[in-house]
């Protein structure tokens, strides 16, 4: 029997103001799901500190991670003892236990149950978009994209589509490594096999984008019913269903599906909502930014920069990140 693997350190974000509330994220910079979560963390003003799951080396199936989370995905928070999986499931739990005091509810309760509703709702739909699908469709589908952003540029979309085809075999592999996990990681497995077998198909991947155009129809929708600049999706103050507006939005940006969604006056104000929630100080701190991408990659080994390149150096970064479903 392999030695277990003790957990590492974990760092201090510049929020944790020393006093220590006891929550701590495990997350990847670069991961949709966990991305929600650091915006709402910033959101309730919530000190925490982090530890960023290295997925490019696996470290999601180093045994001290499984036993943390046995799909071997992230975001997981925890709250001393407690382990909170997924990310819906972590808003919900910041919800219920962090909302009082200076952390701000994300859903309102105040302003009448027309408004809690709308959220809810919005939060939904959104939430039930499948995202993993948009992202990795996009690189097979290519079409349907105009001008992707870092850090979904073409070599880089060369390696994630490798790592996709790759990635039930992989997971296979994992599973007969953690034979304690391996009934969770060869269903996960499977999963993926069904998923990829339909990314593939043209027609498959266009209905999901007509899923995305139905939820932005309702979304341009409700903007359009309030005077604008004086509210955000359904409320004027910023709630969960914002953040998952948020992140799907500048998701969609990077992969290039803009121009597709919204651009060329198609829905203004889902375009007028995306250049306003940019300046928000959450977004800066949960999205990586250009110089972030730059920070990642010259703090990379040299010689690794100098044998691939810095673009495929950038790859190795995000490699593996995106072949399986993170919650």
């Amino acid at each position: 029997m392999a030695a277990a693997v003790s957990e590492p350190e974990v760092s201090q974000t510049s929020t944790d103001n020393g006093k220590g509330n006891g929550l701590l994220l495990y997350y990847h910079q670069y991961s949709f799901y966990s991305q929600k979560v650091v915006m709402a963390l910033h959101e309730k003003k919530l000190p925490f500190k982090s530890h960023i799951v290295n997925l490019t080396k696996g470290e999601q199936f180093q045994p001290w991670f499984l036993q943390i989370n046995p799909r071997g995905e992230v975001p997981v928070l925890k709250d001393g003892f407690k382990v909170i999986p997924d990310s819906s499931r972590i808003l919900e739990y910041l919800e219920d236990n962090f909302s009082n005091g200076d952390a701000p509810r994300l859903i309102p309760l105040d302003q009448g149950p027309e408004v809690k509703q709308k959220v809810l709702h919005f939060r939904t739909i959104i939430d039930q978009l499948p995202t993993g699908v948009i992202t990795m469709g996009s690189f097979f589908h290519p079409e349907f994209c105009q001008n992707p952003k870092p850090p979904f540029i073409r070599p880089v979309i060369k390696l994630l589509q490798a790592a996709e085809i790759n990635s039930s075999a992989n997971l296979r592999k994992h599973a007969e490594n953690n034979r304690e996990f391996r009934d969770v990681l060869l269903q996960k497995a499977k999963i993926q096999d069904v998923r990829h077998e339909k990314l593939l198909i043209k027609e498959e991947f266009k209905k999901v984008l007509d899923q995305v155009s139905s939820v932005l129809g309702e979304v341009e929708d409700e903007l359009a019913s309030h005077k604008e600049g004086d509210w955000w999706l359904c409320s004027d103050r910023f709630t969960v269903a914002d953040i998952a507006l948020t992140i799907l939005l500048d998701r969609l940006y990077r992969l290039g599906l803009d121009n597709y969604f919204w651009g060329s006056g198609k829905k203004p104000h889902v375009s007028n909502y995306y250049r306003r929630v940019q300046l928000r100080d959450s977004f800066k701190k949960a999205v990586p930014s250009t110089l972030f991408h730059l920070k990642t990659l010259f703090q990379m080994q040299t010689p690794l920069i100098i044998g691939i390149g810095v673009v495929a150096a950038l790859a190795v970064i995000l490699g593996g990140i995106f072949y399986f479903k993170k919650n």
